[in-house]
């Protein structure tokens, strides 16, 4: 048997290992997840928009 229990190889991602919770990692997933729930500002949408049109506009004429 490996003295490896619990460690991870380099580069190898799985849920299936035995790690101890941390606190830091539980509460930056929990702040990432807040902020990609948030909703997009219509601002930022309004731009897309403009983006979208001007690039749907400049390929008409090619």
């Amino acid at each position: 048997m490996s003295g490896n229990k619990g460690k991870q190889p380099h580069g190898a991602i799985g849920e299936d290992m035995d790690f101890e919770f941390d606190p830091l990692t539980a509460a930056l997933r929990q702040m990432h997840e807040s902020v990609a729930n948030e909703p997009i500002p219509d601002d930022f949408l309004n731009l897309l928009d403009m983006i979208d049109a001007k690039m749907s506009a400049s390929k008409k004429f090619q």
